[in-house]
């Protein structure tokens, strides 16, 4: 579809509903991340809540946020409990492998693709995240401990 029209219609999408899309299922290496639901289209206004369930022990898991343009924003990065910010919120139970992200008052800026990485436990400086985006299952790069 050409560049012009496919942001024509975009825009008319966008003025009404909002679109947020999250990914299903990845596993690498042995660690397996979910979300739900895997699609959602919700009214401009609405409140809405997505999960991350993850089938290994984790550090830390990272709420990502892809707009219709593809950039990538990371939303929260939380060990556990509860962090906000404006009308986001995450909370991660890591005794039971999970994460929520709630948005509350879903504005058309919210549009886009949504997903969780889970940093595993691992030795000093060789831990990776391990997503479930639909763009493939590969590791982001390495992040180091201290």
């Amino acid at each position: 579809m050409p560049g012009a029209r496919r942001q024509s219609i975009m825009k008319r999408t966008l003025g009404a509903l909002l679109g947020l899309f999250s990914a299903q299922v990845c596993c690498v290496i042995g660690i397996q991340v979910e979300q739900s639901p895997p699609d959602l289209i919700l009214q401009e206004g609405a409140n809405s809540t997505l999960r991350c369930n993850y089938s290994a022990t984790a550090n830390n898991l990272q709420w990502f946020h892809q707009n219709p343009w593809g950039q990538l924003i990371n939303l929260f990065y939380i060990a556990s409990g509860t962090k906000q910010n404006g009308r986001l919120s995450a909370t991660t139970v890591t005794t039971e492998r999970y994460s929520f992200l709630h948005i509350s008052s879903s504005q058309t800026t919210d549009s886009g693709i949504y997903f969780c990485a889970v940093e595993s436990q691992c030795s000093p400086g060789t831990c990776s995240l391990y997503t479930n985006p639909q763009l493939g299952s590969v590791p982001l790069p390495a992040t180091t401990t201290s």
